[in-house]
């Protein structure tokens, strides 16, 4: 699809409230004032002057697209109805099919093309999520229920789209038989389409689009086999960008961009995915694995944060570079198992200015470079301004680094490698960063990132009231206490690898997750469970 607005990125919900967290640090949330992007901190002013702009016309846009989209979904859904009762030169049909056309025309007046959508239950105008409300549930549900059925997960308008046309796309829906295979469904009205010579309004195709509600099962192997290849070719980019950093070789910053990109590409596709990867700990390599779990959860944050895909992709790369200046230390130091004595942390200490000397010998010096830079300097620096590098005067670092310094302690201390010598549970980890706000982390951005990952993240191994051991692999936004789990070990304790059962908590009266398990106590391998080839 063309979009005027292509480099837009979609936005997905924003929690309800902030919803629950975790119980030992529902009451240490003190919510302050302003917004996320209120200081002009950082390497340049420059900088976070172009990303208040940016996130200013963003946040204009969103409501512009997010308002008239819950106003369009329902007239589509009642023009549809009325033109299945009255013809096309009834005064009903022409008084509905008039308020349609408004409703386009005031789109088209700000993005010249557009597409509905829906993806994982949710509806998109364009690439924007629509906040659907009371008004907008009926139409909701019909057309989460019929376009499959038809093989579409929605469609494309163009703005020179003339009154005619629209016409006979209503009619042509309207009555339109959805056989018994979506497939062949599809193509039969995309040359009705065409026979009737319509023109301006596209299909998108099931297989093609971001998914319905329920992704066939095929699709979903598919998105998971791209989310492990994608997860993996990531940590050959950075094991092979650290070498050449390490021998004072130039960093191939196109290499890095074109993997972030990847990355982004899997979230939109199911974030869940590629999270769950974050959860595996039984690699052999963890500076490399570390650094795309820290990608990784950067971008999801972002991605909930609203951030179009040219700031995700300069997020992105920032994250996947943020210990770069870690080659230059001693091998032994950074993978020293213990505690760091004195010494050890004024070495470590200066991996962030190394970092920057390293990323400078790449041969691109642009915008992307630029952004990575601040990140890589900053992402030990606290939200206070203190932490390291010691700077003679304390600043707040920039949105970047403080989405990063979240994602970099979160992976570090849930992985427990290193000198996080105790490996806590998840809830540990963000209890733990919880009683450091506002010192540490960005308090907002930390609320985010909570209610982004889950009282249980995705991978967190868990026992059921129904006496069974499941894993996380997804979360319910409207119901963050009942995940969807996969049942790993019966009620008996029987593991098992084979037959995996998956049940959705939200949805199974009576069962509940009773506490998070310590995988690593009790020798659970998750990748077993996780298809990681």
């Amino acid at each position: 699809m063309q979009s005027g607005r292509s480099d837009m990125f979609r936005h997905p919900r924003q929690p309800s409230c902030w919803k629950k967290l975790p119980n030992r640090a529902t009451n240490l949330w003190r919510i302050l004032p302003g917004g996320l992007l209120t200081e002009k901190q950082g390497v340049s002013s420059v900088f976070d002057k172009s990303v208040k702009e940016i996130k200013e016309k963003q946040e204009a846009f969103q409501v512009f697209m997010d308002e008239n989209g819950r106003k369009l979904l329902p007239l589509l859904f009642a023009t549809f109805k009325v033109a299945g009762m009255y013809e096309a030169n009834n005064n009903r049909y022409i008084d509905q099919a008039s308020k349609l056309r408004e409703a386009f025309d005031k789109i088209f007046a700000e993005e010249p093309d557009i597409a509905l959508t829906t993806s994982g239950g949710y509806f998109f105008l364009s690439d924007f999520r629509i906040k659907l409300d009371r008004d907008s549930d009926t139409a909701a549900t019909y057309f989460l229920e019929r376009w499959p059925l038809l093989g579409i997960s929605g469609f494309t308008f163009n703005k020179n789209l003339d009154p005619r046309e629209l016409d006979k796309f209503i009619f042509l829906l309207s009555g339109f038989e959805a056989g018994p295979d979506p497939s062949e469904t599809f193509q039969a009205l995309k040359e009705r389409l065409n026979q009737l010579k319509i023109e301006r309004i596209g299909l998108v195709r099931l297989s093609e689009g971001t998914g319905d509600n329920e992704l066939a099962d095929d699709k979903k192997d598919s998105i998971k086999v791209s989310a492990r290849k994608t997860f993996f070719n990531a940590v050959n980019v950075v094991q092979n960008t650290l070498n050449q950093a390490r021998h004072n070789g130039a960093v191939n910053i196109t290499k890095t961009k074109r993997v972030v990109q990847e990355l982004i590409d899997r979230i939109i596709d199911d974030e869940a995915s590629i999270l769950e990867l974050t959860a595996i700990r039984s690699f052999d390599d963890y500076t490399y694995v570390h650094s795309v779990n820290v990608c990784v959860l950067s971008l999801v944050l972002g991605f909930h944060l609203g951030l179009d895909r040219k700031m995700l992709s300069n997020l992105g790369v920032g994250a996947l570079l943020h210990d770069i200046g870690k080659t230059k230390l001693p091998i032994a130091l950074v993978n020293k198992p213990g505690i760091y004595d004195e010494y050890d942390w004024q070495q470590m200490r200066k991996h962030p200015v190394y970092g920057v000397k390293a990323l400078f010998k790449t041969r691109v010096i642009d915008e992307t470079t630029a952004r990575a830079s601040t990140v890589i300097f900053e992402h030990h620096l606290f939200y206070d301004g203190s932490g390291y590098p010691e700077l003679p005067n304390k600043r707040r670092p920039s949105l970047f680094a403080r989405i990063v310094s979240i994602a970099d302690t979160y992976n570090a201390m849930t992985s427990g490698r290193i000198y996080h010598v105790k490996r806590h549970l998840p809830d540990e980890a963000i209890t733990s960063m919880v009683n450091r706000i506002e010192k540490t982390f960005d308090p907002l951005l930390l609320k985010v990132f909570i209610n982004t990952m889950g009282i249980y993240p995705v991978g967190t191994v868990v026992a059921l009231s129904s006496n069974e051991i499941g894993i996380v692999s997804r979360n319910n936004p409207d119901d963050l206490e009942h995940p969807e789990v996969k049942v790993i070990a019966n009620e008996d304790g029987i593991f098992e690898i084979n037959e995996v059962k998956v049940i959705d908590l939200s949805k199974e009266t009576g069962v509940k997750v009773s506490k998070i398990i310590d995988d690593d106590k009790y020798n659970i391998d998750i990748a077993s469970y996780l298809d990681v080839e």
